[in-house]
């Protein structure tokens, strides 16, 4: 029997159809510059990225679509800066590089369709700025430590702009304050500060670590925008103080995270923002949901099956609290959701338990991991790219374990919920095709690539 093997990113094509922009798990929707008549250029240096995006603005008849592969490695200026900011017992660094110049790439206006991919092994010493752009996809980038905080040197920042993707980078600095840093307690700047009038962002797959102040959603109280719609999922948070993000109204959907080691606090919602917090893994964290500073206009969490579910897993799971601190804090400590999530999602999304995270997420976040994704297949045991393979010693029913009939053969099987896969076949003859929760495949041979002999073949779901 002839199996075929279908990957991820060609199931992600299949789902998209003739949509113009890919799908990202989120509320994003930007192929980036991943469109037909883009140009395509290397770079080795951020002065080198910086002169491709200022031609490709400045062309006659306007910007063009743009996909810049970076090649650098600045590995040896990331770990010198790291070193620098260790602090001796009394506190104190031995270099910092807060006052220093800002080394950055600025998209300003670019709208034409953007992105900035790193290959496997680069890293740079340099952030990258969104403002007053759109259709902007930054991934596998690996940046970090990154001076001139004192001169607001994020990793990454989105101002006023819309349909960003972040998508599997790695972030880092170090994440010990320094004596005598700007304001006293700014030896690096954010990680992903997402401010303004910007909306229709996700960030997924990131790996960030070693840090202090992760991320900004809204820069003060009073920078609200119409409220963000922002995604964070499937990243992986090691070693961090806070801000995951300080959301400042708007909404918020975190699903699928791992959240280990955090130091100070975790999600910070406040200004009467929404999040939306759904099957992640919390552990060994101090505060991992909170309303800090800002008791008055506190927003609102939903907790949806994470893998704590009540206060009697916080010893099981190292999570701890600091509630009465004298700073105007609310905490989750009864891990109860204060208000339902009150907006629809305009978007599909799968997630997979909070025990697959933890078990498997290290595989998928961060550079190098050739854009792979976790899925339910994943958690089986199997890498997101390789189909299930049935033969002839599976079971003998009409249907796989944990598979539930939709279609008979020539019928539309729709996959109403569970894992996103559908079998073709019958009685150990399958072939498997993914097609996401919520889309629908023909009951054929056609549809699938191979007529596996079921005699008749029908079509089934997995459940979960």
């Amino acid at each position: 029997m002839k199996l075929i093997k279908t990957t991820l990113a060609s199931a992600l094509v299949l789902l998209a159809g003739n949509a113009l922009a890919a799908r990202t798990g989120g509320f994003a929707t930007t192929d980036g510059g991943d469109l037909p008549g883009a140009r395509h250029f290397t770079a080795a240096t951020y002065q080198e990225i910086n002169d491709i995006i200022t031609a490709a603005s400045t062309v006659a008849g306007g910007a063009y679509p743009l996909v810049i592969t970076y090649t650098g490695n600045e590995d040896a200026a990331i770990a010198k800066i790291v070193m620098d900011h260790n602090p001796d017992a009394a506190g104190n660094c031995p270099n910092p590089h807060w006052s220093e110049t800002y080394r950055q790439v600025p998209v300003t206006g670019y709208t034409a369709g953007l992105t900035i991919q790193g290959i496997d092994g680069s890293s740079g010493n340099f952030g990258i700025t969104m403002t007053n752009s759109s259709n902007v996809v930054i991934r596998n980038m690996k940046l970090g430590a990154l001076g001139g905080a004192a001169n607001d040197a994020d990793l990454l920042r989105v101002d006023s702009s819309s349909n960003i993707w972040i998508d599997h980078n790695e972030l880092l600095s170090n994440s010990h304050e320094c004596n005598g840093s700007p304001e006293g307690d700014l030896t690096f700047e954010g990680a992903i500060d997402i401010k303004k009038n910007s909306h229709n962002v996700t960030v997924s797959y990131n790996y960030i670590h070693d840090h202090k102040k992760v991320g900004l959603d809204g820069s003060s109280g009073t920078d609200i925008a119409g409220g963000r719609e922002i995604t964070f999922h499937h990243n992986l948070y090691s070693n961090v103080s806070q801000r995951l993000p300080l959301q400042r109204g708007g909404w918020t959907h975190m699903y699928n995270n791992l959240y280990s080691g955090i130091t100070d606090s975790g999600i910070n919602v406040r200004r009467e923002g929404y999040t939306l917090i759904e099957r992640n893994w919390f552990e060994d964290s101090v505060n991992p949901v909170v309303c800090r500073y800002d008791t008055t206009l506190c927003g609102w969490w939903d907790l949806r099956n994470n893998n704590v579910t009540s206060p009697a897993d916080f010893a099981r799971y190292g999570i701890t609290w600091t509630p009465n601190d004298g700073i105007n804090t609310i905490t989750a400590i009864e891990w109860k959701t204060t208000a339902v999530f009150p907006k629809t999602l305009p978007y599909l999304y799968e997630t997979v338990s909070p025990q697959c995270v933890k078990n498997k997420l290290r595989k998928y976040a961060g550079v190098g991991k050739q854009l792979k994704q976790l899925t339910p297949v994943a958690c089986l045991g199997k890498d997101d790219d390789e189909p299930e393979l049935h033969d002839a010693s599976a079971p003998a029913g009409d249907y796989m374990a944990n598979y539930t009939k939709c279609a008979d053969a020539g019928e539309t099987c729709k996959v109403k919920s569970g894992a996103g896969w559908v079998a073709f076949g019958r009685k150990g003859k399958w072939v498997t095709k993914y097609i996401g929760t919520g889309h629908s495949v023909r009951c054929t041979a056609a549809s699938f690539g191979a007529d596996p002999g079921g005699n008749p073949n029908k079509c089934s779901y997995r459940v979960y």
